[in-house]
Order: structure tokens, then sequence, then C-alpha cells
């Protein structure tokens, strides 16, 4: 079987660690073709895999456009089974001869709530309100769909009225780099600020879905009610800087400067340190599909804070603490709480430890290739 990848828009993060890991583990009777404009290291990719370099095609304008008038035609020279893309996001295929997989990871676009904090007319807010239709066509007609949580999955048939045409439920996995080594936490950085401090921690870029004001805010009324003076710091980059100014004005109006920290964007290698060091962690983003970072901070083996927002029960099952981030009052409540039963906070971080173990790349790899395989084969 020979598959063609669209890969033309993972050029970091996720979307090139999620083709990393599939493709480090492609079986033997397959030949892959992966489109890439950047960021894929051939050599280190099996023999059976041709990566064709379309640098040109960075800019998302043209890209949709050669997607559109040049895709299929490339993946029939070829003599490709099927189309895989990723990103959800498939031109409409003329001859039908080809057939189409797309996998589904991006759950924002739907969020009304969200799209609304963004100014009427604003690029941010059309293009949510774009893609959110382009993603219900695209699952409506590819032959495969991939959904990476059944909340994902219930949404989008339910809500949306998708009936995809073959499905699977397929989570993400792990990097096994985020567990604990010889039950000795990882050494923090010398530059880190709080290297002898207890603190805790937020990692996400900042944007109102994340809901780091709310984070903020909690932990003013955590300060002030309970007497608590461990800092927090907040990691990730500002992605919309509108909301990064609104941060950085709450940390001022809350008088926090010298509580909380700002570290910014980091290394990824550096962030099982700053998981592992922590006296909590913390996730309280509203929409997710299925949160890599919540699997991070479970293989910490550190007490977790999470927002029960969308798929994170799933995810985490009862290994952390939930809270709504919604709702000011409960999650200052949670946060004392959890603060006030660290013992069992502990033992529940054990056990989130053996659960992340569970979320294994091989077995993610295994079920996509087979389902792949299946839609390929059925009539």
């Amino acid at each position: 079987m020979h598959l063609l990848i669209n890969g033309l828009s993972a050029r970091l993060g996720g979307g090139k660690t999620y083709l990393n890991q599939l493709l480090a583990l492609v079986p033997t009777n397959w030949q892959v073709t992966l489109l890439s404009s950047g960021g894929f290291d051939a050599a280190s990719l099996p023999s059976t895999i041709t990566v064709l370099s379309l640098p040109n095609l960075a800019n998302p304008f043209r890209r949709a456009w050669w997607e559109r008038t040049q895709l299929e035609a490339l993946a029939e020279a070829r003599g490709c089974n099927m189309i895989f893309t990723p990103a959800c996001l498939l031109p409409r295929m003329r001859s039908g001869r080809v057939k189409t997989a797309v996998t589904f990871q991006n759950m924002l676009p739907f969020d009304r709530v969200q799209r609304s904090h963004y100014p009427l007319f604003s690029y941010r807010r059309l293009r949510d309100f774009l893609l959110a239709r382009a993603l219900v066509s695209t699952m409506r007609r590819a032959d495969l769909v991939i959904f990476i949580s059944a909340y994902a999955r219930n949404f989008i048939v339910q809500q949306c009225g998708v009936n995809p045409k073959q499905s699977a439920l397929i989570p993400h996995a792990l990097d096994p780099m985020f567990f604990v080594a010889d039950h000795k936490p990882a050494p923090l950085l010398a530059e880190f600020p709080l290297k002898n401090e207890p603190y805790f921690l937020y990692v996400s870029f900042l944007d109102f879905y994340k809901s780091q004001r709310e984070v903020i805010r909690a932990y003013a009324a955590l300060r002030s009610q309970h007497q608590v003076t461990t800092k927090l710091v907040l990691v990730g980059t500002p992605y919309y800087k509108r909301y990064a100014a609104l941060v950085k004005q709450d940390i001022e109006i809350f008088g926090l400067r010298d509580s909380v920290i700002l570290l910014g964007n980091v290394p990824h290698a550096t962030l099982p340190a700053l998981y592992q060091n922590a006296t909590l962690n913390l996730f309280a983003s509203t929409t997710e599909n299925w949160p890599n970072i919540v699997m991070e901070i479970m293989a910490s083996d550190v007490p977790a804070l999470v927002s029960n927002h969308g798929p994170m029960p799933e995810v985490a099952g009862d290994t952390v603490t939930y809270f709504d981030p919604t709702d000011h009052e409960s999650f200052v409540a949670a946060w004392a709480n959890l603060l006030q039963q660290m013992d069992t906070a502990k033992a529940n971080a054990a056990r989130a430890v053996a659960l992340a173990k569970t979320y294994r790349w091989a077995d993610a790899a295994q079920q996509t290739w087979r389902a792949m395989e299946m839609a390929i084969k059925s009539t």
C-alpha cells in the first residue's frame, strides 16, 4: 500500500511530533510519500518513506491553492492508495480514485464563546468561523476520520451532524521523556529563577481559552484568603498579544509583580524538570481536543489541578483534582482544598503516572495504520 501524507502545514510543535511518531513506526508493507514544507529530517526516517520538500508552500494561501489544483494529481501519479491529512483540511477530490483520511485535532474553531473574545471583524474571528465550516466539510467527505477523543467525536457527530463514512478513536500518546527517571525529579536549569523555592506551574501559551487571567485572579484570592506564599510560574508564548497584555495588567492590578513569574517560551526539553519540581501543576484551558499538557503533568508524579471542561476528565480520569475555570469561587476552593490534602493529592499523582504510561505511541501508531489499511480495503 502507498500512502501520501500531506504534511505541508506540520512544521513545528504537535503536528510535527504526531507525524514523526507515526512515521517512525510505519509497517513494512507500506510505502509513504511525505509532503513537507520544512521541519522534517529525511535521513532519520525509514527507507520506505520518500520526502518531497516543497518549501515554497509554507504560505497557507499558496498551499491551499496548490492542494486544490495539484494534490490529487500528484497522489495518482505516484500510485498512492490514500491521501492522509493530519490537519483535517482537504480539497474536494475530483476523480475519487484515491481515498482520503484525516485526523480531527482542533476544537477551538467550534467554540463560539471563545470566538466572541476577538473583535467582530478581526482576522482571528473570521478565520475560526471559516475553519469550522471547512473542517466539517472535510470530515463529511473523507473516507476515514480519526478522532483523538470521544469528547470531540461526540461533538462533531451530535452538534455538527457529521456522520463519517468510517471513523476511529485513537488518542494521542505521550513522549517518555516526561516520566520521572530513577524516582528523582530532573534537575532544573541553573537560570531558573525559583530553583530553591516552591512554585505552582501552569504551562500553556497565552490566549483567552487558556484562562491565565482566571488563574491569576484565583491565585490572588488564595494568597489573601489562605495566606499562601508559594509563587506562580506561567510558561508559554504570548500567542495572542492583546490577551498577553491583559495578563500583565492583571498581575499589576492584583499586586503580584513579585509573586507571578512569566517565563515566556522555553525549550521543550526543559519542561519535564519544570513539571517534576513544581509543588502543583495547573491546567486551566476550557477548549481542547486531547491536551498533551495534561498527559505531561500526569507523568510528573506531582499533584495536578485540572479544568473540568471538554475531554480533560477523559484523559486524566480520577487521578487529578478538577475545577471550573469560569467559576471563581469553586476554583479558589478546589485549589485551597488540594493544598490542605496533599497526602491524598500525592497518592493520586502516583496513580496518574500509571495511567499516563498507558498512552503509548506504539499503540497509537499501530491503530492508526490499521485503520487506514481497513479504509483502503473497504469498498
